[in-house]
This record gives structure tokens, C-alpha cells and sequence, in this order.
């Protein structure tokens, strides 16, 4: 197949900040299939790291740049509340720009004798909708993008930002529900979002692809582990890890350092907030910003906690962290869609008085925790292997291209 891929960024490879899913998925398709990446992404700096990555070649035959979209006007702004649209919808605000990037597509679609199109997250499958083209699609949503911006309603306590974002959910579920006129298949990467996803649009062909692990990568090592290293990774400007960070801070760690003060706080991920950057000057907590490569924090980290309230989708974090045979202790939202055995696998704790209870069991018993990440470990690497994620993939891309007539 010749499959032209079109995404928002430059897809992250396992070493880069992100979620690897997008890179190893498309890695697994090019064994087989000619793949061209589309993305307006204007990132040098993150183009170089994905160039500069030997598992990077032959995935792609080309990488196309899109413009990013100009600032708005005055009145493409007005039209664009008007319309109530979601926020990374171009057509009102930049129309001109719209048009042209429709019409790429087209051109790319015509010139490179595409197959099929992939489509990767929401904000690109605006330029495939009002293209015109008669061709096969599927679009990967990674998350259901109503349910992320509902559960963010509910931790929410300031009354102006929670109307703000219940107009956003509306406009984003407008959204969702109009995919279904455009893409063969419409892809979610666990089965709570796919679940919700169908209460949306219960006419939609959905199915969910799960996440998996680079479970070589992410491989444990004899060097020396620190159990009183508590570790929390993810990129730190992403609302979900934010929250959890300041949450663990502020209602968790307290509890666990009345009953050992020497306990240390790892927040390990690039753009940390200003809020998440503030978590150093609490006694035992470390903000490390971007780091070249997670493994070694997680290495020597004696526990991977993830205290994640609310969001969708699958946690890269928690499969990368079961791989390295890290002990976990994560709430139950940070392992929705994920099927891990509480108490063989990981911890589960919903309250800080709970989990702090959890993470000082692991402190107390070393061996417990040793066995703990040892299961973890064995556990994700049979059952989240890239490999079976690619095959399913593989099946929806030739299955649209044979039930597919139209799109649009």
C-alpha cells in the first residue's frame, strides 16, 4: 500500500518526548508498505531529533511541512466563536489558509498515487473531510477528545474556565460526531474511550488499537536502584500531569515522609509549568525539565508512582515504567483500558491516605516490590508487544481500501 500519513507533529520515536505510538506503529507498516508523513509541524528542533534517530530510517520516503496557519483575523475570530468550532479548527479563522491546505491534500493524494490515508489525531482530519477526494480513510484519534475535555470538567473549580470548557467539549463532540461521514474506520487506543466514543456516534465503525511497549528499549540493568526515589514522568505542560504532579506534592508525599523523611520526589519531563517548576522548593521534590533519556531516572528509581485524577486514553508512562520492572503505584484512572492484575502487576490507590499506604508497603518490603515489577515486566511485554497493534492497523488500512467507495 502507499499510505500517506497526516498528523499535527513530528511523530516522537521512543526516545522522544511523547507518545511513541504514532512512530512505532508507522515503523511497523513500513516493512511492508511505502509511507509519506504530512504535518504542519514547524519544530526544528524536534525534526533534528527525529532525523538524527538511527530507528528513523526507511520509515518515511518523505517528511512534507506544512505552513502553520497565519494569525487570525479580527473577523475570522468572530466567525470562528460564531460558529462555535473547536480550537484547532481552521476554516473560519484562516480560510484562505483552509483552502490551501485542502487542496495540498489533493495534490499529494493525485500526484503520489495514494491508497489509503492515515490520519492522526483530530486536528489534521479537517484538511481530508472538505477535500472532496474520493479515497479511502481511517483516522486514529489516540484519545476520544470528548471524554478528555468532560473528565477535565470535573476537577475544575474555577467557574469561568469550567464554562469555557464545556463550550470546548461541545464543540469538540460536534466534531467527533461528524468523523464517522468521512473515515472507514475510526480508531481509539483504549476501550473506554472507544465505548464512550460509540455513545457519541453509535452509527461509527470504531475499534480500539492499544498502545504498546518497546519492551528492548525499555529494558532494566543491573545498576543500583534508590527505593526511596520516587519517580513521575510524562511532558509537563499536558493539564492531566500537571495535576498529578502538584497532586502527589501537595496531598501524598506529606504522608509518606512523616514515616520516612529521606523519601525523594523525581517530576522527570520536558516543559514543566511554573506550577510544576514551584514543587522544588518542597522539601524532597526535584524537577528535572527535559531529559536526553528517561531510562536512567527510571533506572535507579526504587518506585513509579502515577497519581493521574482525571484524562483518556492509554498511559505510556505506566507500560514504559512496567517494562524497566519498576514497582507501580497508580491510581485507577491511570490504568484505564489497561488489563493489569491489581496487586500482581501494580498497586492501585485512589486516595492520598491509600496511596501514600501503598508506596510505604513497597518502602517497607523491597522484596514485595522487586516481585511486583518483575511481574509488571513479564506481564507487558507478552501482552503490549508493538507487533500485534501494527497487524490490526495493517487489517483496517486494506480493510477500507476494499469496503471504502467513498469519502466524504
Amino acid at each position: 500500500m502507499n499510505i500517506l500519513v497526516l498528523t499535527g507533529d513530528i511523530p516522537a520515536t521512543t526516545n522522544m518526548p511523547g507518545s511513541p505510538r504514532l512512530f512505532n506503529l508507522c515503523r511497523g507498516l513500513s516493512q511492508r508498505h511505502c509511507l509519506t508523513l504530512v504535518t504542519p509541524s514547524q519544530s526544528q528542533e524536534r525534526y533534528q531529533s527525529f532525523c538524527n534517530d538511527l530507528t528513523t530510517d526507511g520509515v518515511f520516503k518523505a517528511i512534507v511541512i506544512l505552513p502553520n496557519p497565519p494569525t487570525p483575523s479580527w473577523w475570522g475570530q468572530q466567525i470562528h466563536r460564531l460558529r462555535q468550532e473547536a480550537y484547532f479548527v481552521t476554516r473560519y479563522r484562516n480560510a484562505e489558509y483552509y483552502a490551501e491546505q485542502c487542496r495540498k491534500i489533493r495534490d499529494m493524494v493525485a500526484h503520489d498515487a495514494i491508497d489509503v490515508l492515515y490520519v492522526d489525531g483530530g486536528c489534521m482530519a479537517q484538511y481530508v473531510m472538505d477535500t472532496d477526494l474520493k479515497y479511502p480513510a481511517i483516522i486514529d484519534l489516540h484519545d476520544c477528545g470528548t471524554l478528555l475535555s468532560s473528565t477535565t470538567m470535573q476537577v475544575e473549580q474555577h467557574w469561568l474556565r469550567w464554562l469555557a470548557l464545556y463550550a470546548e467539549t461541545r464543540s469538540i463532540a460536534r466534531v467527533e460526531r461528524s468523523l464517522s461521514r468521512a473515515f472507514c474506520s475510526i480508531i481509539l487506543n483504549s476501550r473506554v474511550d472507544e465505548e464512550f466514543f460509540r455513545m457519541l456516534d453509535p452509527s461509527a465503525n470504531t475499534l480500539t488499537i492499544v498502545n504498546g511497549v518497546d519492551s528492548e528499549f525499555f529494558h532494566p540493568n543491573s545498576g543500583e536502584i534508590d527505593m526511596s526515589k520516587l519517580i513521575f514522568t510524562g511532558v509537563m505542560n499536558y493539564g492531566p500531569n500537571e495535576d498529578a504532579a502538584i497532586y502527589f506534592c501537595e496531598a501524598i508525599l506529606p504522608l509518606i515522609q512523616k514515616r520516612y523523611p529521606h523519601v525523594q520526589f523525581w517530576v522527570v519531563g520536558k516543559d514543566p509549568t511554573e506550577k510544576v517548576q514551584a514543587l522544588t522548593l518542597r522539601s524532597g521534590t526535584h524537577v528535572t525539565g527535559g531529559v536526553p533519556d528517561i531510562r536512567p531516572h527510571l533506572q535507579t528509581a526504587g518506585i513509579f508512582v502515577c497519581p493521574i485524577r482525571y484524562g483518556a486514553g492509554i498511559k505510556n508512562k505506566v507500560l514504559a515504567a512496567l517494562a524497566m520492572q519498576k514497582a507501580v503505584v497508580a491510581t485507577r484512572c491511570s490504568i484505564d483500558g489497561l488489563d493489569l492484575r491489581e496487586n500482581e502487576d501494580l498497586l492501585i490507590a485512589d486516595t492520598p491516605e491509600e496511596f501514600a499506604a501503598k508506596v510505604i508497603r513497597l518502602l517497607q518490603d523491597p522484596d514485595f516490590a522487586k516481585r511486583l515489577g518483575q511481574n509488571g515486566r513479564e506481564f507487558v511485554a507478552d501482552k503490549y508487544s508493538w507487533n500485534s497493534s501494527v497487524k490490526l492497523l495493517e487489517d483496517t488500512l486494506m480493510g477500507a481500501m476494499t469496503t471504502c467507495k467513498t469519502v466524504n
